[in-house]
């Protein structure tokens, strides 16, 4: 999913209004065990009380940072989670977007879709020892 919002958003210039607004979440993916056929609904550990909800970045803005990091192409943001009164076991990030699939799923509308995910440099931790957690939601490509 995550290759197709990429071509349609980084290269296909005829879609003027391209959405350049992501979502992170954070999850355990000890549980989840994503892969790269997974999708935001394979995503079962989202924490879903407390303070806790999804943090909309800007991608044309300086919330994402790109660089090379040992011989790869770094995409690195950096989010901070209000977590008080939350509960649940966290170790990892995924960052969604909304548009419609026409390739992989032949969609006839936008629908919320997994663009990539990434385990969290601090491994995992037990949400209720924090009132705010932050996150370097990271894509490397080679």
């Amino acid at each position: 999913m995550g290759e197709e919002w990429a071509q349609k958003n980084a290269f296909d210039r005829r879609d003027l209004d391209r959405n350049t607004s992501v979502r992170v979440l954070l999850y355990d993916d000890d549980v989840d065990e994503l892969d790269d056929t997974s999708d935001v609904g394979d995503i079962t550990t989202e924490p879903t009380d407390g303070n806790y909800e999804r943090k909309s970045i800007d991608l044309d803005s300086d919330d994402f940072s790109l660089t090379v990091e040992d011989g790869l192409l770094r995409v690195e943001g950096e989010v901070t989670f209000d977590v008080a009164d939350t509960t649940g076991t966290i170790n990892a990030t995924a960052v969604v977007s909304d548009f419609q699939s026409t390739i992989v799923n032949d969609e006839t509308e936008a629908e919320e879709h997994l663009l990539f995910s990434s385990t969290l440099d601090i491994g995992s931790q037990d949400l209720e020892a924090f009132t705010s957690l932050t996150a370097f939601p990271r894509l490397d490509l080679d």
